[in-house]
This record gives structure tokens, sequence and C-alpha cells, in this order.
């Protein structure tokens, strides 16, 4: 006795259906997670993927368990999306309002030692030449020589930022926030700064992009200078990095998170991306490669 697949008893079942609907929407969902397409909430789903969901559900009717979806998961479909804006880099991201670059860096007053500190930051964080070229040197030779010791034992990968060999930013990639403070500390002058940093890096290909955060990565430092004669010591430094590759941080370098896979464990939550862009909340005690 043959039967029509629109004479099924449980496509008449509107309860059925409408489960049948939610288990399928939540599958998508899942499977946009894993894509990290979190940040496209809204976008419908492609009509290859609804191909696929009604394959599925056919083939479960030709077997006979037709009725019972509750364990299925669906297979992989590509989603659309958008890609990624090159013309406004920042488009979209918490970064989007901040200023460029070095004017980013504001001092609270004319005090010549808040100064002192925001050309060692630059030196460190914004200079091209430690940037790209990997050499220092100005920002080295901002601090005193005992502190000069220290960095060259430890070496410099905690001190500065150094842009992954082959990757480069896009036209005015860098916006900075954030705040710097004086106090005191062994009779010196003590400036405490706390910034975040996000850098836009030219893609090999925007359209390839799952989200405007795929290109851009942010390194956030608090750092406490103390102002000696000679030069600046560092006694206290803690930073953090977010949406960034990290086999290359790993290895001391800043790289976004296109030129690698991205680990299923560092997905977070929709929104979890604010914090890590503020120096309104704690630093966290982990790194997102973790």
């Amino acid at each position: 006795m043959s039967h029509d697949l629109e004479d099924h008893p449980d496509l008449k079942d509107a309860a059925w259906i409408r489960a049948a609907n939610r288990r399928a929407r939540r599958d998508v969902r899942k499977q946009r997670r894993q894509a990290r397409m979190r940040r496209h909430g809204g976008k419908i789903v492609s009509a290859v993927a609804l191909v696929v969901i009604g394959a599925v559900l056919f083939g479960l009717y030709q077997t006979g368990r037709f009725g019972d979806v509750r364990d299925i998961s669906l297979p992989d479909v590509d989603l659309p999306h958008v890609g990624a804006n090159v013309q406004i880099p920042f488009a979209n991201t918490p970064a989007e309002q901040w200023a460029d670059g070095e004017k980013g860096i504001v001092a609270p007053d004319a005090n010549p030692v808040f100064e002192q500190v925001k050309q060692a930051i630059i030196a460190s964080r914004l200079d091209p030449a430690t940037l790209s070229e990997h050499k220092p040197d100005r920002f080295v030779a901002m601090l005193s020589p005992q502190m000069r010791e220290h960095v060259a034992k430890d070496g410099l990968a905690s001190w500065v930022t150094r842009l992954k060999p082959g990757t480069k930013l896009l036209p005015n990639g860098i916006k900075v926030s954030g705040k710097m403070s004086l106090g005191e500390k062994d009779g010196y002058p003590a400036v405490m700064t706390d910034y975040v940093f996000a850098y836009a890096f030219e893609p090999p290909d925007p359209k390839k992009l799952l989200s405007q955060l795929d290109m851009v990565a942010a390194t956030r430092e608090q750092a406490t200078y103390l102002v000696m004669p000679d030069g600046l010591w560092l006694s206290s430094l803690d930073n953090y990095y977010y949406s960034m590759g990290c086999k290359a941080a790993k290895e001391g370098f800043l790289a976004p998170q296109f030129t690698e896979p991205i680990p299923a464990s560092s997905t977070g939550a929709p929104g979890d991306e604010k914090k890590y862009f503020s120096v309104d909340t704690a630093i966290p005690a982990e790194m997102s490669c973790d």
C-alpha cells in the first residue's frame, strides 16, 4: 500500500510540526554558534540549509523513524554571512567610537610625567617600528638602565606589541581607549595606566570573514610607571589579549583570528566582547586561549 508524504499522519499533527520546527531551529542555532555566527543573529538560513533539513526529514520518513527526531543533529551546512567591512574597520565593534591611535591617550592634566609615560605607551604599543619591524629601540631608550637590564633578561613579549610576521594593519587601523592617573611609590611619581588597544588587520579576502572581529584583535594593558631621574621603571604590568590568533599570542606576537582556526572553547556568549574592550572591568585571570 503506497502513501503520499503529505498524507503522513505526523504531518497533519500541528503540535508535532511546531515541535519539529523548534528542533530544526535549535540545531541551526547550534551550527551558527559553532561557526561563530553569534554576532549575526537574525539572518535567515540559506536555501541549501533548508534543502538539507528537508532531505533529513524525508529520509527519516522513508526509514520509519520519522516520528522521533529529538536526538537528531543536522549535518554541517554553510550559513550565509556578509564578510567584513575593511573601509570602516571597526564598524559594529566596541571600538567603533574610540579615538584613533595616540589621540586615545589623553593625560588628566599638563604634568610632564604624564607626557613622559604617554610617549612610552606610544613607543611600545603604537610605533610602527615596534609593531611591524619588531624594533622597540625608542621604548627601550625611555627606560632606566636597571629596567633595561630587566627587560633584556625577560624578553620583550609582554612589554611591547609585535605583529605576527606577514600580517599588516589597515590604514587607520588602531583605536585606543583608557585612562591614566598619578600617585606615588617609593618616593617617585607613579603613573597608573589602563588602556585597551584595538588593531584592525588587512584580511586576504574580507568576504570570507564571518564577523568584523575576525580581523580586529585587542590587547588590554594595566601598568604602573615610576618616573625616575634616569628613566622609567615599570613596577607592575598586567595584560590580556582578546579576539586574536592563539598560536601567535603564545609565540609573543599579535595576530587576528582569521590567521588561525578558532577553537570552539574561544567562543563566548553574544555581547561578551564588550567587557574585554572596557577598562571598567577587572582583567580576566585567564587568557581567552586557555
